[in-house]
């Protein structure tokens, strides 16, 4: 069978999304990928991820190993193929 080929997460950098801006959700910083990149990183866009900036989510996910501290029952670590 065929594996997918992912594409990494900008939040904390696993290959976990099937497609790039496309509101995938990564399970292991659950960070839902918006569009939001390194151009404008720091801004707060308040849609999918709330008030949470890319930049407050790679710090957060840094700390406490989620986009943000409530989500880190929702996590997983992540898989071999995802590295």
């Amino acid at each position: 069978m065929k594996q997918l080929t992912r594409v990494r997460c900008l939040c904390c950098g696993y290959k976990t999304l099937a497609r790039p801006d496309s509101n995938g959700l990564c399970p292991v910083c659950w960070w839902q990928d918006d569009g939001q990149d390194d151009n404008d990183a720091d801004t707060v866009r308040g849609t999918v991820n709330g008030e949470l900036s890319l930049t407050e989510a790679r710090k957060n996910f840094q700390l406490y190993g989620a986009a943000h501290p409530q989500f880190v029952p929702h996590v997983r670590t992540p898989e071999p193929g995802e590295i």
